[in-house]
């Protein structure tokens, strides 16, 4: 690991990479940005071949490593053992989805998602704006706030909207399965990193909802029950993981 890398710090980020300021110490940013398409030439068959070359080099040493621990890789059919596993985590999985906070999240979600959808509300106002500005009654520089405003409170809406509801999963899943992993003894569990980055996409979803209806009122009947709808899931998150405010994320709380 590079000195300037912070390992770790991809596990409990919102995977918002254009507004983080530590990509430039994400090892997983590193590995999965895509080189821009003129940076890329599809015609380059030296480069093909070495990706083949390194591709079949790496099932043979897949193929030898199983063959030595006694493993088929053609085994289609599951042991016993394994059969079990799989029988307890679909029930994990099942408890996790049937758990309050997930179905609080499945309600936010049919709330929410029609209302992203309506792109008119955004260009009414923006509309109502202009008039203004004719009018006199605001300048041009306070209607342009006002619009990026109201398209920042759309994208972190947006961007959070399943986003919670994936964190709490994994988050559900680590506490009923009992884990205790972590990336060394100075942190917490895994369950509640999780469900620290989704109590933090909460507040700022919330802090989003109160400045729209801020800026449009007529949105009142929505963001009155979006913004019941996250403060109950937040109560809720809290009393299912009391602990995790305490968690140290990697770079971000450091």
């Amino acid at each position: 690991m590079k000195e300037d890398l912070i390992p770790g710090i991809d596990n409990y980020c919102d995977r918002w990479c254009e507004r983080c300021a530590f990509t430039a110490r994400c090892n997983n940013f590193k590995n999965s940005h895509s080189p821009a398409a003129d940076e890329v030439d599809i015609n380059n068959t030296a480069l093909w071949e070495q990706i083949t070359d390194n591709f079949q080099k790496t099932i043979q040493l897949l193929s030898k490593t199983a063959k030595e621990h006694g493993v088929s890789l053609d085994q289609a059919l599951l042991t016993e053992d394994e059969n079990k596993y799989e029988q307890q985590r679909t029930a994990l999985r099942i408890a996790a989805k049937n758990h309050q906070l997930s179905k609080l999240c499945n309600e936010y979600q049919q709330v929410v998602t029609p209302f992203v959808k309506k792109n008119k509300l955004v260009d009414d106002k923006t509309q109502e704006l202009m008039e203004y500005v004719r009018l006199g009654i605001k300048t041009e520089k306070e209607m342009k706030a006002v619009t990026l405003d109201i398209s920042d409170c759309f994208d972190i809406i947006q961007w959070y909207l399943f986003f919670i509801g994936a964190k709490l999963q994994r988050a559900l899943n680590g506490k009923l399965e009992g884990e205790t992993r972590g990336m060394n003894n100075r942190f917490h569990k895994d369950s509640e990193g999780s469900a620290k980055v989704t109590i933090l996409a909460i507040e700022k979803s919330i802090t989003a909802w109160t400045r729209l209806y801020e800026i449009i009122p007529s949105i009142e009947d929505e963001a009155l029950v979006a913004l019941s709808l996250l403060s109950r899931l937040k109560k809720k998150a809290l009393e299912e993981f009391p602990q995790a405010m305490l968690f140290k994320r990697p770079g971000f709380d450091d």
